[in-house]
């Protein structure tokens, strides 16, 4: 393993060649701060220097990918000849547009296979100095594996640190400004030509984990979950006490000017799953989607006799397919976010 260069920004991208890969790009929008996502790319995808500097699982990560700046980034392509392709992007600013920001937590190979962890973090700010964030990144990073001439693209790359965020106090406004500005619906499709052609849209629902806030003498605490090791793997928990209150923040935001046009065509919901053996909600849990916008607390309640981990899941219900034609169909795409918790209960006196 060789140590990495000093390096500035990770840049993961995700891209439209599958349901799954968009999909990826939504939930780190909905995520809540705090919230640790994992992305995995096969070696020959990366960045060169990059993946010569990742350590196996047990290996110690080198100090230059330490708490590393993370830019999520989504990149629109189409299938030709059985090849993957940005070249069909006709956005003016370029292919790439930058999802949301975060911080590197642990990487490493395992086989011919690179795993990212990243703690999600601030949103993208719609410009800077004038600019888009998408026009500043496209001019100034180059997504390719190494610096030859007939260098492949790279999905998971290292560059200059551009400090595209905004501040979390307008974590709100620029995911919305996202939604209305940045988002393009066409570009959002997993589009392969050939002999066996495939063309799916996806309506998508754009919903945003606030965050979960405990109630303590009428005022609302947020949360921030906390973070635990699996060996070379991360992830987050949110700390519970039985018998306190609370509330999880949700707000949705789409780009649809019409009932019609919106996902499932005003007819998908979101809800809240757990375990009804723990959580005891104080009124509704759900809401239907039925405006370009909302916003919602669920409450509830936790009642456990032991210590002991659950899960909250945030869950969309709506039609699969909602429209076909031959080989081009519409699908609903929404994020599903679980968030773990564990319950503890105080000791006896």
């Amino acid at each position: 393993m060789k140590e990495a260069a000093t390096a500035d920004c990770l840049y993961l991208v995700s891209s439209s060649a599958s349901r799954e890969y968009v999909l990826g790009c939504v939930e780190c929008l909905a995520l809540p701060r705090g919230s640790i996502q994992h992305f995995r790319y096969l070696h020959p995808y990366i960045d060169e220097q990059l993946r010569d500097s990742l350590p196996t699982e047990n290996g110690e990560l080198p100090n230059a990918l330490r708490s590393l700046p993370v830019v999520v980034v989504y990149l629109y392509q189409e299938q030709t000849s059985g090849k993957w392709s940005a070249e069909q992007s006709k956005h003016p600013e370029g292919a790439y547009l930058p999802i949301r920001c975060g911080r590197l937590l642990n990487a490493f190979s395992e086989g011919e296979v690179a795993h990212f962890y990243f703690e999600m973090g601030d949103y993208i700010a719609a410009e800077k100095v004038g600019k888009s964030a998408r026009s500043i990144l496209n001019k100034k990073v180059r997504f390719l594996k190494s610096s030859s001439k007939n260098a492949r693209p790279s999905f998971a790359h290292i560059g200059t640190h551009l400090k595209l965020a905004s501040p979390k106090t307008e974590d709100a406004s620029a995911f919305q400004t996202f939604v209305y500005k940045a988002y393009e619906p066409g570009e959002w499709r997993t589009r392969s030509l050939g002999s066996a052609p495939l063309d799916v849209t996806y309506d998508i629902v754009f919903a945003r984990v606030v965050g979960l806030f405990q109630e303590v003498n009428g005022n609302f605490l947020e949360l921030s979950p906390v973070h635990k090791p699996v060996l070379g793997s991360r992830y987050s928990e949110y700390e519970l006490q039985t018998g306190a209150k609370y509330h999880l923040k949700i707000t949705t935001h789409l780009s649809a000017r019409t009932p019609a046009q919106l996902a499932g065509q005003g007819t998908a919901q979101l809800g809240l799953m757990y375990n009804p053996d723990l959580i005891k909600p104080i009124g509704p849990t759900s809401f239907r989607i039925a405006s370009q916008y909302d916003l919602e607390y669920w409450s509830f309640t936790v009642d456990s006799h032991r210590n002991q981990h659950s899960m909250l899941t945030v869950r969309c219900n709506h039609e699969v397919a909602i429209d076909r034609d031959n080989f081009v169909r519409r699908e609903v795409l929404c994020p599903e976010i679980s968030l773990q918790i564990s319950i503890t209960v105080p000791p006896q006196t």
